[in-house]
């Protein structure tokens, strides 16, 4: 396939990581799979150090395909997949995770929706507040996740006894 000169610099890009942004139909996966059999070929970079992210399972999937036939290969470490596909695989690896450890966004709004009706009571229905409280909760570590749970519990308790007064 004949090759424009943004095109042939992106297949010879070799110093670091490479993102390829570019319209429909414009060539990016056959310039990706290209980039990498010639990182793998006239470089002699391992496949296994190569890691290739796209956004959806079907591109990850089609963009692995092509590289195969292109490469003529039945099977390559090369590593395909979604951003969502490769930060699981990590969690697994290095932290021995399951789907048991990691709530969805559905079971994650689900328990904020469930202690918001428990602790906030009125809040809960007012706009979107538990999808706002799941906006602020993404930015924050475990710890902190820890701290602001440990507060709820405080101020319920401190309700309660106010009620009782």
């Amino acid at each position: 396939m004949k090759r424009n000169p943004s095109q042939k610099r992106a297949i010879a890009h070799l110093s670091g990581p490479m993102m390829v942004l570019a319209g429909p139909g414009s060539g990016k996966t056959s310039v990706t799979v290209e980039r990498i059999a010639y990182m793998t070929k006239e470089c002699g970079i391992s496949p296994a150090s190569i890691l290739v992210v796209t956004f959806s399972r079907a591109a990850a999937k089609e963009m692995k395909e092509r590289f195969l036939k292109f490469t003529g290969q039945e099977h390559s470490p090369v590593t395909f997949g979604t951003f969502h596909g490769v930060f699981y695989a990590i969690l697994k690896q290095a932290y021995g995770f399951t789907a048991a450890n990691i709530l969805s966004e559905e079971e994650k709004n689900s328990i904020l929706k469930e202690l918001t009706l428990e602790l906030a009571g009125e809040l809960a229905e007012e706009g979107d507040f538990t999808g706002e409280l799941a906006k602020v909760t993404d930015d924050c570590s475990e710890e902190e996740i820890r701290i602001i749970a440990d507060m709820a519990k405080q101020l319920k308790t401190s309700l309660r006894t106010r009620r009782q007064r």
